[in-house]
């Protein structure tokens, strides 16, 4: 059987050979990319029809204390006081700039690879570790579990969310009950900024066979990458060869009640006036809950279709 991790090669990058992958600075998951700091960089096999890695989105981290939500992207460090704040590996317990080849396990058939981070410390006394789990049955998936560290204020939330939608222009959320279109919420808005947060709940969220949450994200063109780049922003053109499913999975048994998905969505790309091509599209996509301890957050990119990964009781119009 051909190896399924990445070779650790002395770099910030981490997952499979031909699967997700994630990666945090300084280096990235696509060759040539220059990524903000303070996230963590998300790959999927889409370019040259899915024969090398792309960057497919970041995710950040934003923990809240007492109303007040930190940025992992757009606070300034107090390292270095450059923007995003930094991340650090893990080893034995202690953050290291070197990049770490995690820890390596199997249970039955089933093999793991666990690596750990600590994020600096935000503004509003926050500070958490993310521990990052792939598994060996599920390689369209990484599965993220944040923690406060002793020293941290205490959190309300932390919300690990899927910050580009813009990128692969998601306009499609995949409810229990119906599909929402990104215009259906969002086509009134004439800013240049985030069109403002709406929230379904948990009644509202589909599940899979084994009683897993699993809310999906699709564009709703068939072919993003034909889209031609705009000589202003020419950075955000797709480049995958194929759209892609997003998604977040919360394992069955590991919820709050208060359990929410969020999404909000830009009419222009971001830092640009650049409007995005056939209309407002999703941007922030993420679950989210009072904080709990052990609380994994499982994100997923794949090929396959929304239907093949949850229930969707509604009828296609």
């Amino acid at each position: 059987m051909p190896e399924v991790w990445l070779p650790f090669a002395k770099r910030h990058l981490w997952g499979f050979t031909q699967g997700i992958q994630i990666a945090i600075a300084p280096d990235e998951v696509e060759e040539g990319c220059r990524s903000p700091r303070g996230l963590f960089r998300i790959g999927y096999p889409v370019l040259d029809n899915g024969r090398k890695t792309g960057l497919i989105n970041f995710i950040a981290v934003e923990p809240i204390v007492r109303g007040q939500r930190g940025f992992s992207e757009l606070e300034w460090s107090q390292t270095d006081q450059q923007q995003g704040k930094r991340f650090w590996c893990l080893k034995d317990k202690e953050p290291v700039s070197e990049p770490q080849p995690g820890e390596r396990y199997k249970q039955g058939k089933v093999e793991y690879l666990k690596v750990r981070f600590l994020v600096e410390r935000f503004e509003n006394g926050a500070e958490v570790t993310v521990e990052a789990t792939f598994r060996s049955d599920r390689p369209d998936e990484v599965c993220l579990v944040a923690e406060p560290t002793p020293s941290s204020a205490p959190i309300d939330q932390c919300v690990l969310t899927a910050t580009m939608g813009n990128y692969i222009r998601a306009r499609q959320l995949w409810l229990r009950d119906t599909v929402v279109h990104s215009g259906e919420l969002f086509g009134s808005y004439q800013g240049e900024h985030f069109a403002p947060d709406t929230y379904f709940p948990l009644e509202r969220l589909p599940r899979n066979r084994a009683g897993d949450i699993v809310v999906c994200l699709t564009s709703d063109e068939a072919d993003p990458g034909k889209e031609p780049a705009d000589p202003r922003a020419p950075w955000w053109r797709y480049r995958g060869s194929f759209p892609v499913t997003q998604y977040w999975r919360k394992p069955k048994g590991t919820w709050n009640k208060d359990l929410q998905v969020r999404v909000n969505a830009r009419r222009v790309y971001w830092a640009s006036q650049v409007e995005i091509p056939h209309g407002i599209a999703y941007e922030n996509f993420d679950l989210v809950e009072r904080f709990h301890s052990n609380s994994p957050f499982c994100f997923g990119v794949t090929r396959k279709p929304p239907i093949s990964l949850a229930i969707l009781n509604y009828r296609a119009q």
